[in-house]
């Protein structure tokens, strides 16, 4: 044969009736009583709706991010105005 063994009945003890009714004394909540009671329910997280969000934002314009590096290096962003300019910016688009 195969090498599967036969269910022994007599080790597993005796089967009752599978029934979708619930238990007697049982609290049913969420998707459980959901599905019983015929409602569709849907849940998202906070970090559902966050990674969503970021799905949608535009790529990275890497020739954008070189040349910006690129100014970082040779010091044309070290005065006060450049800096407050870009983070005016970076809050407006995280906004």
């Amino acid at each position: 044969m195969t090498g599967i063994s036969p269910i022994d009945t007599h080790a597993t003890g005796r089967v009752g009736r599978v029934s979708d009714e619930p238990r007697r004394g049982t609290v049913e909540t969420g998707p459980e009583r959901a599905r019983r009671s015929g409602e569709d329910r849907v849940e998202v997280s906070d970090m559902a709706r966050y990674l969503s969000k970021l799905r949608e934002t535009p790529g990275v314009r890497q020739e954008l991010v070189d040349r910006v590096r690129a100014e970082i290096e040779n010091g044309a962003y070290e005065s006060p105005e450049k800096i407050e300019k870009v983070i005016d910016e970076l809050v407006e688009d995280l906004a």
